[in-house]
């Protein structure tokens, strides 16, 4: 995409850059363009906005607020997102129809609570301030998705006896993991169990709960990696004694591995980038 000879962009362009780096054609329903901006040079980078957020990027001089988690209308509509994991079951050997079930709880439960949330706040805000705003979901979820697989596949050979410890440590190669607060938490099974298969769950809105990981279990999965899994189902799942292993890989610090890989590339297109609100940068 070509670039403006002053080195700016319009939020337009800088949500087309998020799509190309992911391959994810169209916006999804999670992200958008809430306030439009024709000059951007200087982007206030952050996973949660707030009105707080909006203020701070008025101080800094940034033309734009960008988030990654949803506002606006993409919080109402983001929960559709979650059908992305029937593929990913798919994928690991579960049958199409016991995918298509095994999501649908979760995607009653998320769109229940989608519908009461104040959607409009911080978009409001940023009108009377001023200030452009786009929030960026799926395709910074699927870039972190598809770094992490690549790093899972020695483990999904078959002759790898990789242990829940080796698959840890891979995770905690990448520089995000490495700087985190948080680690890598095993949920369910034990770290000097064996992995077996290991399937990243991610990029599909949000975990797909108990369900979910019951059917990747019976589909043959040893190791299921995702970014938050609720008390609640985590209860459900030990009740059950679900058999295999839950890697709960930390949200921050996932989020941010696909986060920098896509405002690293807008630093190229020659925008400047002020990261915070919970980003990790690694540089």
């Amino acid at each position: 995409m070509p670039t403006r000879s002053a080195k700016s962009l319009t939020t337009e362009e800088i949500m087309q850059i998020a799509l190309d780096l992911s391959g994810v054609g169209g916006v999804p329903a999670d992200s958008g363009v809430h306030v439009r901006g024709d000059t951007v040079r200087r982007v206030f980078a952050t996973i949660d906005c707030d009105v707080a957020d909006l203020l701070m990027a008025r101080v800094l001089r940034c033309d734009t607020v960008l988030t990654h988690h949803p506002e606006g209308p993409a919080m109402l509509n983001g929960w559709k997102l979650i059908a992305l994991q029937i593929e990913q079951m798919v994928e690991c050997g579960v049958p199409v129809a016991r995918a298509e079930a095994a999501i649908q709880r979760r995607m009653q439960s998320v769109e229940l609570n989608s519908h009461a949330r104040n959607y409009a706040r911080v978009v409001q805000a940023a009108q009377l301030l001023n200030v452009s705003l786009l929030n960026v979901h799926l395709p910074c979820d699927v870039i972190t998705r598809r770094l992490i697989a690549e790093k899972m596949a020695p483990f999904n050979l078959p002759e790898s006896r990789a242990t829940v410890a080796e698959v840890i440590a891979a995770l905690q190669e990448f520089p995000e993991q490495k700087l985190a607060a948080t680690e890598p938490k095993v949920r369910l099974g034990a770290v000097e169990r064996l992995a077996g298969r290991v399937a990243v769950g991610m990029a599909g809105y949000t975990n797909g709960g108990v369900d979910v990981l019951r059917a990747y279990f019976d589909a043959g999965v040893g190791t299921v990696l995702m970014m938050h899994f609720p008390e609640a189902d985590l209860k459900e799942a030990r009740e059950q004694k679900l058999a295999g292993n839950l890697i709960v890989t930390g949200h921050m610090a996932s989020d941010s591995i696909g986060i920098n890989v896509y405002l690293d590339e807008l630093e190229r297109r020659g925008l400047e980038v002020v990261r915070t609100g919970g980003i990790i940068a690694t540089r």
